[in-house]
């Protein structure tokens, strides 16, 4: 099975935050930056080059995409645009599969480390403002629901 690659230039918005699609692609030259917009600012997450990935979330998840992709330089992607054709390049491609594990699980622990310093700072900000303003308690507790998990904080 061959997958269809595109020959994309420069400064291509490939796609849009928001945007709802279910396609993946493979750098085979150029590279991609990866961004969000916040308050019409660009803030880069990202930069995609030569045989990396990205979209990948949009394959298995029905949610809009959660940043915007745009060629940085002429580039050319193999276009995926379902979980079949990319179970077929995995399969054709195996040393692919042993990079995406080790792409994708670097991305995960990334990802929950930033969540991990997020629950900290809103565990702190929640202590401070329900803090003991009328000495009527010695303790405070603080539970935040993430998610499926419960965490409590007792100060």
């Amino acid at each position: 099975m061959s997958l269809p690659t595109i020959n994309v230039k420069a400064n291509t918005l490939l796609f849009k935050e928001g945007a709802y699609d279910k396609t993946m692609f493979i750098v085979l030259d150029g590279s991609v930056r990866i961004y969000v917009e916040r308050d019409e600012k660009q803030i880069e997450l990202a930069i995609i080059n030569k045989y990396d990935f990205f979209g990948e979330m949009a394959l298995y998840r029905h949610r809009a995409r959660s940043a915007c992709a745009e060629t940085i330089d002429n580039t050319k992607l193999v276009v995926i645009r379902t979980q079949m054709q990319l179970e077929q390049f995995i399969t054709e491609n195996p040393s692919f599969a042993g990079k995406m594990m080790v792409i994708m699980g670097n991305r995960l622990a990334n990802s929950n480390d930033l969540l991990l310093e997020k629950i900290g700072e809103l565990t702190a900000k929640i202590v401070e403002f329900s803090g003991d303003n009328d000495n009527e308690k010695e303790e405070s507790e603080t539970s935040i629901r993430v998610g499926t998990k419960h965490i409590r904080s007792n100060s």
